[in-house]
C-alpha cells in the first residue's frame, strides 16, 4: 500500500466515522459545538452524518482514484466553509472552529493527493 493511499484512506475513514457518529449522537455534537439541540437541529446533523459517512466511504473504496478525491475535497471545503459561517453567524461557538481546522487540513492533504494522482 503506498502512502497515498494510506493518507487517503485514513482521511476517508475518519471522515466516515465522525459522520456516524453524528448519525448516532447529533445532541452530544450540537453541544461540544456549543450550539442549541432544539429540532431540527439533531434531525439535520444526522443528514450530514450520513453525507459524512458516505463521502468517507467514497475515499475508503476510491482510494487515490481522482474522482473520490476530487468530490472528497469538494466536501472537505464545503465543510469547512460551513463551519466557519456558523462561528461567524453564532451558531456554533470558537470551539466549532477544531472541526473546521480538521476539515481545511484534510482539504489539502486531498488537493496534493489530487495533484499527485493527475501525473
Amino acid at each position: 500500500m503506498t502512502d497515498d493511499l494510506r493518507l487517503s484512506r485514513a482521511v476517508g475513514a475518519t471522515t466516515a466515522l465522525s459522520g456516524a457518529g453524528l448519525v448516532l449522537a447529533p445532541r452530544l455534537a450540537l453541544r461540544l459545538m456549543g450550539a442549541g439541540t432544539p429540532e431540527p437541529a439533531p434531525l439535520l446533523f444526522r443528514v450530514v452524518g450520513m453525507f459524512m459517512t458516505v463521502s468517507g466511504g467514497l475515499l475508503l473504496d476510491g482510494g487515490t482514484a481522482p474522482l473520490a478525491l476530487r468530490w472528497s475535497l469538494v466536501q472537505k471545503v464545503g465543510a469547512t466553509t460551513a463551519m466557519c459561517l456558523g462561528v461567524r453567524s453564532g451558531a456554533y461557538s470558537r470551539r466549532a472552529l477544531a472541526v473546521a481546522a480538521f476539515d481545511a487540513g484534510s482539504a489539502v492533504v486531498l488537493a496534493r493527493l489530487l495533484g499527485r494522482a493527475g501525473r
